[in-house]
């Protein structure tokens, strides 16, 4: 069951939808939006993939934390 909750039914539609509600919920927090620079797309799609693979999220957590985040100083 895991496995399919993680599934892509869209090629793309999924990460720019899911990237439109994380985005909305930073907002309303105060916590500025989450951007994936040009350069960093390979890296992201390769934690991405990771995260597909194991369900462990961690890593592409902390790399969108301390990568993608714009809006705020990070302390």
């Amino acid at each position: 069951m895991l496995s399919l909750m993680r599934r892509q039914i869209f090629i793309d539609g999924n990460k720019r939808v899911a990237m439109l509600f994380a985005n909305k919920i930073m907002i309303d927090n105060g916590c500025g939006i989450i951007t994936i620079a040009q350069e960093n797309q390979e890296t992201f799609y390769e934690k991405l993939i990771r995260y597909y693979e194991s369900g462990n999220m961690q890593e592409l957590k902390q790399w969108i934390y301390d990568t993608c985040i714009d809006g705020i100083k990070l302390n």
